[in-house]
């Protein structure tokens, strides 16, 4: 059911995926790095999600499935896994901070792409931030002065999967409950991965299966926070929070795989995120301009 509309609480909520979606995606590079093919990942992270969501599927049964979006529920689960196989090939390529900052096409994407089909209000705070954004951004990318390979073109596949699954969730939580499309998108991931597995399939160590687990476990918590993230706010409001991801990304690169941070990246991740600021603060003032 739709829930009151809370910038505040939809800013915790799209941080707080933020970093969920870094460990689990930090723990996928890991698990590539030790040999295990990323579509038997994908898979093991699919049916883990599966596993932590059971209670969820239990407790509702198939009843707690009824949608009244079934198609936009299922390709929304198909477009994740197809996201999820590009970035975790990406992030075995190269840097997971690289990854993340191509990534960043989305967010701005999605933005306009969430006024042209959601009808969403793009407000003169909106447009200055997103522009803010989008500069923080180039710095971070750019275009021109880095060469092309194999790992940005992963990146580019995963922000294209990833832009659809944002304004699909956006969508859905006009109707449906964050849980209801977490465990849509699970089901869909799921049933969607076996194909890909079982052409490349290698049974896992004991290790690694722990690890899988890990990811299965925080991954579903990812999706379930995103979505009450949006379920709180406009996904205009909330895209240049999800640029944290890169904050967190460099942080988890440097960590535990000695990758080097880009000063330029710092740059642009500060500037995307006064365009944050800058969001919230204008936004509070309109909004006690209407009140008043």
């Amino acid at each position: 059911m739709p829930v009151t509309p809370s910038l505040p609480r939809a800013v915790f909520w799209t941080v707080f995926s933020a970093i969920l979606v870094i460990a689990y995606t930090s723990t996928a590079k890991h698990l590539a790095t030790d040999g295990l093919p990323v579509p038997v990942i994908v898979f093991w992270r699919c049916l883990f999600g599966l596993v932590f969501l059971s209670p969820w599927l239990l407790r509702h049964g198939v009843s707690g499935l009824a949608t009244k979006q079934p198609f936009l529920m299922a390709t929304r689960g198909l477009f994740t896994m197809i996201g999820l196989y590009c970035s975790f090939t990406a992030v075995s390529l190269m840097p997971i901070a690289d990854v993340v900052a191509i990534q960043y096409t989305k967010p701005v994407f999605a933005t306009f792409a969430a006024v042209l089909v959601l009808h969403e209000i793009m407000t003169r705070s909106r447009w200055v931030g997103a522009l803010i954004a989008l500069s923080g951004m180039l710095i971070i990318v750019r275009p021109g002065f880095q060469e092309v390979n194999e790992g940005m073109l992963w990146a580019i596949g995963a922000m294209v999967s990833g832009a659809y699954t944002t304004i699909s969730v956006k969508f859905l939580t006009r109707t449906e409950s964050p849980d209801k499309i977490a465990a849509w998108m699970v089901l869909g991931m799921t049933v969607s991965s076996v194909i890909p597995a079982f052409l490349t399939w290698q049974w896992p160590t004991v290790e690694q299966l722990g690890w899988l687990a890990f990811t299965g476990l925080v991954a579903n918590g990812f999706q379930r926070t995103m979505a009450r993230g949006y379920a709180y706010a406009d996904a205009t409001a909330l895209m240049p929070f999800e640029f944290s991801r890169l904050i967190f990304a460099s942080l988890s690169g440097y960590l535990f795989f000695a990758e080097g941070i880009d000063p330029l990246t710092w740059a642009g991740a500060i500037v995307i995120f006064l365009s944050g600021l800058y969001m919230v603060r204008a936004e509070r003032q309109e909004r006690h301009k209407v009140s008043a």
